[in-house]
């Protein structure tokens, strides 16, 4: 491995030599210290380089790093997985280097609205689009607030009185108002725009009164729910509405679901949820093992979308799938309204919980990492998305048999499915 003392080493060498060398850093691909003599009583000035391909034009380029001994090897290095980070994402390192620079010389003299324009611009090449949305919704309503104030001018007071009024009617809104404002002003911190965090240590509300969406958990209900989605007439949402009640997801998933993410071979569809993308309690990804039932539905559906990238193919929404609200609409009008706020789309989540606990007898942590919640082992580990996939297999094809017998009249009265199905009146 290289090491400080052989660069040192062969720092002497040039200087002796008058002769440039390029000296490679092991274990950092691309990343060389440059050594140039210079005239004679004169240390050779040592650079880090970092020799890279574009990766929209596949060119070679070198990007200066630092000049050794000022930079360490360690920091170099560190440099060096930086700028592999950016790569990653498909950006130039270069032109990454440039926007940050000139973000710091636009908030020179600027005040809250430049500063946080500056700093949310820092975040777009590694944050989702959803979560930069949501950074510029918060932007909006403090910038409103504090127009271009200079940043070290905002207090404390300020900030809470700002929460408290968007938590009059909002309390997540407040609450990540207030987050997004507390990572602004870390960063002009940073930048020795100030030297305190007003948004810090301010008391907000961060409880609010739970309020459960309408979700059937009435086996006999439920079969009469899913007997009216069945004689709806064909279309895109009424095959999602079957799917929904078999897969139990998030309607935004449903929605959305790519023909590309589902494997038949293996019976499975892969997603990132829309919703678990920076979630603690949710996870970013997941396996949902699909039941007979699901497959065939995905096949008649498949004949007429499979040309196009997404399930439910809409030529009319620009985000060419059909929007979950249509899915909402559906079910309010379903029965001449006999379904309105009894059960919306989200509540199949809560209506599977439910009843696979209570008439299959499976237990909680199994149809809650289904629905993609995450569920930590005993050492407070997450469960990653391939765990139990056998057991969550098993539980999907009974979870859709169960179905099956709920439309046909029947329900299942105690934990064996298979053995007890008793029909009703």
């Amino acid at each position: 491995m290289t090491t400080h003392a052989q660069m040192d080493k062969a720092i002497k060498e040039v200087s002796k030599s008058g002769k440039q060398l390029l000296l490679r850093i092991d274990g950092s691909m691309g990343l060389e210290l440059r050594i140039r003599p210079r005239p004679a009583g004169k240390t050779p000035t040592a650079t880090f380089r970092h020799r890279y391909t574009n990766p929209s034009t596949q060119s070679r380029h070198y990007i200066t790093v630092g000049q050794y001994p000022v930079m360490t090897l360690r920091e170099a290095k560190q440099a060096h997985l930086d700028n592999l980070r950016v790569l990653s994402q498909g950006h130039d390192p270069i032109a990454h280097r440039e926007q940050e620079l000139k973000a710091q010389e636009v908030i020179a003299d600027s005040g809250f609205a430049d500063v946080a324009q500056a700093w949310v611009a820092l975040r777009v090449s590694d944050k989702a689009e959803s979560t930069i949305k949501s950074y510029k919704r918060d932007i909006a309503i403090a910038t409103a607030e504090f127009k271009n104030m200079p940043v070290n001018q905002i207090t404390s007071r300020m900030m809470t009185e700002l929460c408290a009024s968007v938590q009059e009617k909002h309390i997540e809104r407040g609450k990540r108002l207030k987050n997004t404002c507390e990572r602004i002003f870390k960063y002009a911190c940073s930048c020795d725009f100030m030297t305190t965090n007003p948004a810090k240590d301010i008391e907000i509300r961060t409880t609010k009164v739970t309020q459960h969406q309408p979700a059937l958990t009435n086996p006999i209900q439920f079969g009469n729910l899913l007997r009216d989605i069945d004689a709806l007439d064909d279309s895109n949402e009424r095959t999602a509405l079957q799917l929904l009640a078999l897969l139990f997801t998030r309607s935004g998933d449903m929605s959305a679901m790519k023909w590309s993410d589902i494997d038949f071979d293996a019976a499975q569809w892969t997603l990132a949820p829309q919703k678990g993308q920076g979630r603690s309690d949710m996870v970013d990804s997941l396996i949902i093992p699909l039941p007979k039932q699901a497959v065939a539905i995905l096949r008649e559906q498949q004949q007429r979308t499979g040309s196009h990238e997404y399930v439910f193919y809409s030529s009319t929404h620009k985000a060419q799938h059909i929007n979950k609200q249509r899915l909402s609409a559906t079910l309010n009008k379903l029965d001449n309204g006999s379904w309105a706020g009894k059960h919306v789309p989200h509540g199949f989540r809560a209506s599977a919980i439910t009843m696979i606990q209570e008439q299959l007898k499976y237990e909680k942590y199994l149809p809650d990492m289904q629905s993609g919640h995450a569920i930590k082992d005993n050492n407070g580990t997450a469960y990653n998305r391939v765990k139990f996939v056998d057991e969550r297999t098993k539980m999907m094809q009974e979870w859709a048999d169960y179905q099956d017998a709920l439309k046909a009249g029947k329900t299942v009265i105690r934990a064996d499915f298979k053995q007890q199905v008793k029909k009703l009146g």
